[in-house]
């Protein structure tokens, strides 16, 4: 029988380094991921249609022509002129005349093609212009940081309209539309949700951290006092019972409302901020002020040990 070598601790090495470099890297990375996501999403679904509809603005009615006027534009100069929109006699006269289109008498003739076009609206096609050519000079004159702009001014202005009563009432009702609809009503409301959790103004009205015994009395779980509690309780069962949220993990801003006797709470000293990190991670991060590192490196002794056992090969049975 062949001896039995030990196993070499050089693919747990690298393995450890390996582990400790991806922990290292991860956050920046996906920070980064979650910058670049966002940016292109606003580029892609905020700033490109509203640009969009700007450049549409200045280029398909007549007050957006005086405004290209003013930053010298002429959408009626040759410069933007597409031959290839030309009717039959107006090209066969660019080609016969020693100017081209530059000539007095097809310039006469592309006048009278377009004067019937010059109304409120523009369609290019009509007027025998290169929507193409058009845009390029408008994006140049007008940048696209504009559509950024103009978005930040609809989200102020949209904000302060839905501050006000009637903004509260169209919302109401944008809600309970959204509510009724087959497919909306079931992603719609979490979504709503989600936002109003991770972008509201003002601070969660909780009283105090504490540990409570939930679900069962040796079970203890992070919540929020948020009352003292309801009057009919306290004279039911002889006790002061305040009303306890428990935030669920990893999603906090869904939970349970307990009542749990005063006494049997444990006060902690986190913020509401540090408390919701805790949730939201599953106890990864916990303040450095209450971590336990004598229970960590137990721990990490033993999930060392556990590895070194499993690493090594078990006796062979005797052939």
């Amino acid at each position: 029988m062949d001896p039995i070598k030990p196993k070499k601790k050089h693919a747990t090495l690298k393995k450890s380094f390996f582990l400790r470099g991806l922990i290292t890297i991860l956050p920046a990375a996906l920070t980064l991921f979650i910058l670049v996501t966002v940016v292109q999403f606003a580029q892609n679904y905020v700033t490109t249609p509203i640009n969009s509809t700007i450049y549409y603005l200045l280029e398909g009615n007549t007050l957006g022509w005086k405004v290209l006027e003013r930053l010298d534009i002429d959408p009626l100069s040759n410069e933007y002129l597409d031959t290839a929109a030309l009717p039959a006699n107006l090209e066969e006269l660019r080609s016969r005349e020693d100017g081209g289109v530059n000539s007095e008498r097809f310039q006469a003739e592309l006048d009278f093609l377009r004067e019937p076009h010059l109304g409120w609206l523009r369609n290019m096609n009509a007027l025998a212009i290169n929507p193409y050519k058009l845009r390029r000079e408008v994006r140049a004159a007008v940048p696209p940081m504009v559509g950024a702009l103009v978005s930040l001014l609809v989200v102020l202005t949209l904000g302060y309209l839905a501050s006000g009563f009637l903004g509260r009432r169209a919302i109401a009702s944008v809600d309970r539309a959204a509510q009724n609809l087959p497919i909306i009503r079931s992603v719609y409301p979490y979504t709503k949700q989600l936002v109003e959790f991770f972008a509201a103004e003002t601070d969660f009205d909780f009283d105090t951290v504490v540990a409570a015994p939930y679900p069962s009395a040796d079970i203890y779980c992070v919540a929020f006092v948020t009352s003292s509690g309801l009057k009919t309780v306290h004279k039911a069962l002889g006790g002061r019972y305040v009303s306890v949220f428990v935030p669920t993990s990893p999603m906090p801003m869904t939970g349970f409302t307990v009542f749990i006797k005063e006494e049997r709470l444990i006060p902690l000293p986190l913020s509401v901020d540090e408390a919701l990190r805790i949730t939201v991670s599953a106890g990864v991060l916990i303040p450095e002020a209450e971590r336990v590192e004598d229970l960590q490196n137990a721990l990490s002794a033993l999930g060392a040990e556990f590895q070194g056992s499993a690493d090594e090969p078990g006796e062979q049975e005797p052939s």
